[in-house]
């Protein structure tokens, strides 16, 4: 999606989002600049980038949520992207490193191999406990993705998400926010949870 910024009567060209087939191409570029460069780099991709890629759940992301080892020769290569596709200069970011800080563990599968690059994501499970604890209103996609992904799941009842949330997270992180969320989503669903009281 292209959208056309003002700024003092000059058009300016700005990719708002980033589509699936355009996070495709930009992978593709990047994993010819690794080999440029005689680089290799993995990247483990998180939010709604994983949503987009993995379970075709929106048309684009806004940004790149993922961790990767980074270096200068890395950061300009990424910074090129940026440029060359008129992209955001945060384009990809490592803003998930403290969510990540509460996983007991992590399930990681390859979705993208290149020559220079590995690209990797986190299970349907995985994704579902994570965007449980985020547990943000919108314009925050964690209340649909999170109906997505019990749907994509197959899940009945309250304690099997509850069990998930569990293996990756914990029960000691769910609180008052978290359990909202869950009682939104059920009813959303039309689930027969039992509500938190909260």
């Amino acid at each position: 999606m292209v959208s056309v910024l003002w700024y003092k009567g000059c058009e300016m060209m700005s990719i708002e989002k980033v589509s699936k087939e355009l996070f495709l191409e930009i992978l593709e570029v990047l994993d010819q600049k690794l080999e440029e460069n005689r680089l290799e780099l993995t990247l483990n991709l998180y939010g709604g980038t994983v949503m987009m890629a993995c379970f075709d759940a929106r048309p684009a992301t806004r940004d790149i949520d993922a961790l990767f080892e980074t270096s200068p020769l890395i950061d300009n290569i990424l910074a090129d992207i940026a440029e060359t596709y008129d992209l955001h200069k945060d384009w990809i970011n490592q803003d998930i490193k403290e969510p990540l800080k509460y996983l007991k563990q992590e399930n990681l599968n390859e979705i993208y191999a290149f020559k220079n690059l590995r690209v990797l994501a986190p299970s349907a499970e995985q994704m579902l406990a994570m965007k449980i604890l985020s547990a943000r209103t919108e314009p925050y996609r964690d209340f649909s993705d999170a109906e997505y992904l019990i749907k994509y799941l197959k899940l009945e009842t309250l304690e099997q998400v509850l069990s998930i949330f569990d293996k990756y997270i914990g029960r000691k992180n769910l609180g008052d926010r978290q359990k909202m969320f869950l009682n939104y989503v059920g009813k959303d669903l039309r689930m027969s949870w039992k509500e938190f009281s909260v």
